[in-house]
């Protein structure tokens, strides 16, 4: 018996990859993998190497890569001379292509994220109204054990109806729309949406549901919000796990100061240029692990009317007094924090801004799966790394440092 003899055969590779054996006979004809031995019986035998660079075709083809570039890669093409170099161009390119397609589904998933929850809202009835000297604070309860209050600016009710599902059954998860966002209407003349307003708007909420302390978690603007109730109103808080304050206030920046700035300047006048220079300098849509930096600039597709409208009132109104918000640090240290940020949201804004405010509150940072928009995009990987968080007494060890 040959070598080749006790290679596995078409039947057993195909059995081991998933695909059947007239594809793999496909692709070899049209170039696409290289021709593979042959036993003593001229059947195809598969060395290891053979099986890996099948596994990986599937990988590109499965990603959107075209048949003419997976052949490239798979070195069909024998006249290549340095396909070393060729691979790594190929596989750099596609990982682009790749990223920025991730993105998009991303910004889809959150805009389908938000109609789940409306429409689920809609079939539950209408949500329960704070009544406040100023404005109404819609707000609604699910799921069954102790009172978990979810913050976020802008996000709302519908932002966070997946992870508040996946937490349903562990708490009860109070969850509100912050003034101006939702089915929170505010009054001619009402306050404007500072770190400020929204905590007392948060403490009034408390005092509807409870008036002991009681567990939080904020993400985005709402970890801003919460620092400012942890200062304010210490004994509401019996845990805070603040993921992602966009603090630009903390950071030695003054160039992304500027184009914040800048950005929340324009907003009421061009909503669009607005969101596409915050997202520009915030890099939040972004997966970047601790090598990789968000791009300088990726172009965002024309928004709907909805979407300008309430970026009129998010970017124009409530970010900037989010974003340049400067905390308390001693009174935040009254309150049990827990800080957290994304694993893959390296080098972006609010990651940064998180580590300076570890840093201050002389607190571990902790890693949480996804990026800053982990909570809507992986609401129940997010909410199984949240629990631990939640508990009572010391945060476990930081899984980054």
């Amino acid at each position: 018996m040959s070598e080749a003899d006790e290679l596995p055969g078409i039947a057993e590779v195909s059995a081991r990859i998933g695909l059947v054996p007239d594809t793999l006979r496909y692709f070899e004809r049209q170039g696409i993998v290289p021709s593979p031995r042959r036993d003593s019986a001229g059947r195809r035998r598969y060395t290891p190497a053979d099986v890996e660079l099948i596994r990986m075709l599937v990988h590109l083809r499965e990603t959107g890569m075209p048949l003419a570039g997976i052949a490239l890669f798979t070195g069909a093409d024998d006249k290549v001379t340095d396909p070393a170099t060729l691979r790594l161009e190929l596989l750099t390119a596609h990982r682009r292509r790749v990223q920025a397609r991730r993105e998009e589904l991303d910004r889809a998933l959150e805009v389908i994220s938000r109609k789940i929850a409306d429409y689920s809202g809609r079939l539950t009835g209408s949500p329960e109204l704070l009544v406040r000297p100023d404005c109404e604070i819609a707000c609604g309860v699910q799921g069954e054990g102790p009172l978990l209050f979810p913050v976020g600016a802008p996000v709302g009710r519908a932002g966070f109806a997946a992870p508040a599902r996946e937490l349903a059954g562990r708490f009860s998860v109070v969850t509100h729309d912050p003034r101006g966002i939702g089915a929170s209407q505010a009054r001619p003349g009402a306050a404007e949406p500072t770190p400020e307003v929204l905590a007392e708007d948060l403490a009034a909420l408390v005092d509807r549901f409870t008036g002991g302390p009681a567990p939080f978690v904020g993400t985005r603007g709402g970890a801003v919000t919460l620092l400012e109730l942890a200062g304010r109103h210490p004994h509401m808080v019996g845990r805070a796990v603040l993921h992602e304050p966009p603090l630009v206030s903390l950071l030695d920046d003054p160039d992304l100061a500027g184009r914040a700035a800048a950005a929340f300047a324009v907003a009421e006048a061009d909503p669009q240029r607005a969101v596409q220079e915050f997202f520009d300098l915030s890099g939040a849509a972004h997966h970047t692990g601790p090598d990789e930096t968000p791009p300088a600039h990726m172009a965002l597709p024309e928004l709907p009317a909805e979407e300008l409208d309430k970026n009129r009132y998010f970017l124009g109104r409530m970010a900037g007094p989010t974003v340049f918000h400067v905390p308390d640090i001693e009174a935040t240290r009254q309150a049990p924090v827990a800080l957290c940020a994304g694993s893959l949201s390296h080098h972006q804004m609010a990651r940064r801004a998180t580590r300076a405010l570890a840093g201050l509150l002389g607190v571990p940072l902790h890693d949480m799966p996804g990026n800053h928009r982990g909570a809507s995009a992986e609401p129940a990987e997010f909410a199984r790394a949240l629990l631990p968080l939640l508990e009572p007494g010391a945060p476990p060890e930081p899984s980054c440092r």
